[in-house]
């Protein structure tokens, strides 16, 4: 008897990147305090701290002297699954996480140039259920850490225009944990152990998988003044491709306690343990032994720009267009070695391009403090087939308020409260299996969301 079927560890190595469950899509947007507290508009009329290295590469040359900006978010994430036919709540699991980032950057004097580094986190984070979830046979726990390490140099060409960018150099890790399903195994080439009579959702293993990429890209940007009160600003992430050669796949056997009826198909002894029959799978060289599987990601690009106005007396006001195409997270191919050698497949995801409407505004007081606020509409780009348990992704209203307090005359210390709200959205919790599968037919019942991230940075001047 061999075990054939080994369908959810392929959904489970396919999804390892869209993961993060606060941000449109995977991506995340918690870079620098700052920019945070003002919504993410910052293309235009910048933060004055090296975060300008991700939001706008060319506006660090109006960066003077050494300059240093780091810090972290902590994002806290709530939300579950509610099932159509049990009216069930099951929520998530979540672990609270803490992307850093880390700028460093040095202008000419002159403000004619300046040449530095950023690492940060655009793409990201974790889902997470508990072991009781119906939806744990597509995903169980999944996390991803996409790092970006970028040189940046920039330069004005005019008095009042800038223009800079660099290699991005990125390296991601992905780790995912999903259970299996016996009723869907096969105990026979033609038969099933569910018409053999096992219950759906029957736990008998969990898979693990981990595997790291890396990928090069680059970050442009333009910045610019219109007159005496207004700027602009764009800037262009190009897409990565992230390729996760060789990542290791094992399996823990879950004990069922189940036995075999009287008169069964497989010509076994009634009262035969189905836990022993299975343990043979877990043996090397059988389907479920320890393997490697590869696949392709692609970390979309993303484009931003902006229009400041600063007429008003201690005020800057910004409004941005984010694009992000999720459009080349389309399809996914799988390449096994191993005992799944020959069961090569693609998966669907089909995203769009999202989009997002960021406006903030920053006032400087007289003792010095910056109050910030900002708000950020975002569309979703995942279709309705496509909402799941490794990411349940839905349109977002982000409210974003922060402060900037001077410490010394070098030191600052920036800190945002970003609230994600969502109006939740219907999803599945079981595999697309083919394109002509649509939302009517899979999805079976109702995510919700929100999130609370907060976050602080230091800038230090020399």
């Amino acid at each position: 008897m061999k075990v054939l079927r080994l369908r959810s560890l392929l959904v489970l190595a396919a999804c390892g990147a869209p993961v993060a469950v606060h941000a449109q899509g995977f991506q995340l947007n918690e870079i620098g305090s700052c920019a945070v507290a003002r919504g993410q508009a910052v293309t235009a009329s910048p933060c004055k701290d090296p975060s300008v290295i991700y939001w706008n590469p060319a506006a660090a040359a109006s960066l003077e002297g050494w300059s240093i900006y780091a810090g972290l978010a902590a994002v806290s994430v709530s939300g579950g699954f509610t099932a159509d036919t049990s009216r069930r709540f099951s929520p998530d699991q979540v672990p609270v996480d803490f992307p850093p980032h880390v700028f460093i950057n040095y202008g000419s004097k002159d403000n004619r140039w300046a040449a530095g580094l950023g690492v940060y986190v655009p793409y990201g984070l974790t889902s997470q259920w508990g072991s009781t979830f119906p939806g744990r046979f597509e995903a169980l726990k999944a996390s991803l850490t996409s790092v970006y390490f970028q040189p940046n140099f920039a330069y004005r060409i005019a008095p009042n225009w800038e223009i800079g960018g660099g290699p991005v150099i990125g390296y991601s890790q992905v780790q995912l944990r999903q259970s299996l399903d016996l009723a869907q195994q096969f105990a026979l080439p033609d038969l099933t152990f569910g018409q053999l009579g096992v219950a759906a959702q029957t736990e008998f293993a969990r898979a693990k998988l981990s595997g790291s990429g890396t990928a090069v890209g680059f970050n442009v940007g333009i910045h610019g003044a219109l007159g005496p009160d207004w700027d602009v600003g764009a800037r262009y992430l190009s897409k990565l491709d992230f390729h996760y050669d060789n990542a290791d796949a094992t399996f823990s056997q879950v004990l069922t306690n189940l036995v075999l009826s009287a008169g069964n198909p497989l010509g076994l002894p009634a009262g035969t343990p189905i836990d022993g029959i299975l343990s043979g799978q877990f043996a090397p060289g059988q389907p479920l032994s320890a393997q490697k599987v590869s696949t392709r990601i692609t970390h979309p690009a993303q484009f931003q720009a902006g229009l400041g106005y600063s007429g008003i007396v201690n005020t800057r006001i910004e409004g941005d267009f984010e694009w992000t195409q999720f459009s080349s997270f389309n399809e996914l191919p799988l390449t096994f070695s191993g005992p799944a050698s020959g069961q090569d497949r693609t998966l669907l995801e089909d995203y769009q391009n999202s989009w997002s409407i960021r406006v903030g505004a920053e006032h400087a007081f007289p003792v010095g403090i910056k109050g910030r606020l900002g708000f950020t509409y975002v569309r979703s780009p995942a279709p309705d087939v496509s909402v799941t348990p490794l990411l349940p992704d839905m349109d977002r209203r982000n409210y974003t308020a922060g402060i900037g307090v001077p410490l010394s005359p070098r030191y600052t210390l920036d800190a945002a409260y970003l609230h994600v709200d969502t109006s939740g959205r219907r999803g599945r919790i079981l595999e697309r299996a083919s394109p002509d599968q649509t939302a009517l037919d899979l999805n079976s019942g109702f995510y919700t969301l929100d999130a609370n991230v907060f976050s602080l940075s230091i800038r230090a001047n020399f």
